[in-house]
């Protein structure tokens, strides 16, 4: 293949009025097959055709120095951008602990509460068996196995209900318990999701404008 069909960096960027940085750029975006002459990195005339073609009247010429004020101007932005996401996320994180503080205080609050007043029937329920003991032994003196009998069941009929009342105070509390532990999970991973975005935001738009 005749060297007519090739130009290297500094002849394509001459032909399109850019600098040779921008001509590396248009290598990587268009995939350019290139080949090497010594140290010479050869591009086909037609992949320069290409750009021509797609980039009439949009090529402009970018000399190193305009080419570093830009770049200059875009790391300044992007560390003001950086510093502007890193006030939003501590100020998120701070909304959020004091939420969650406060939710957390009066779950607490309700669960102390519920506990206090578990504890109070269970100790009713204390004192009401011993009395039914006592009512027991009472009973089988006093009156006839026929009325014994159904005051025995009636007793168990209040053991039964009672003792459900104490499974759904229980219940009440576990539930609560499991809801603290997982809003405090869930915090923590809304927090990190907050974090993993903006942090990734920047990155996307340097990747974008240099693509």
């Amino acid at each position: 293949m005749s060297n007519t069909a090739f130009v290297d960096r500094i002849e394509a960027s001459k032909i399109l009025k850019v600098s040779t940085r921008t001509v590396d750029r248009y290598m990587r975006s268009y995939r350019f097959k290139t080949r090497k002459d010594g140290r010479r990195v050869l591009i086909k005339k037609t992949d320069i055709d290409r750009i021509i073609k797609d980039h009439i009247g949009r090529l402009v010429d970018i000399d190193e120095n305009n080419l570093n004020d830009i770049l200059n101007t875009n790391e300044t932005k992007n560390s003001s951008s950086l510093a502007v996401k890193d006030i939003k996320i501590r100020k998120i994180k701070d909304d959020t602990d004091e939420r969650m503080s406060i939710e957390q205080q009066i779950y607490k609050d309700l669960y102390v509460e519920t506990k206090k007043d578990l504890k109070e029937k269970q100790d009713r329920l204390e004192a009401a068996t011993y009395r039914v003991g006592q009512l027991e032994a009472q009973a089988k003196n006093m009156v006839p196995m026929l009325d014994y009998n159904k005051k025995d069941r009636a007793l168990q009929e209040a053991y039964s209900a009672m003792d459900q009342r104490a499974k759904q105070s229980e219940e009440v509390v576990q539930k609560m318990e499991v809801k603290l532990r997982s809003e405090r999970i869930a915090k923590w991973i809304y927090l990190s999701l907050v974090g993993i975005l903006l942090v990734a935001e920047p990155i996307l738009f340097l990747l974008w404008a240099f693509a």
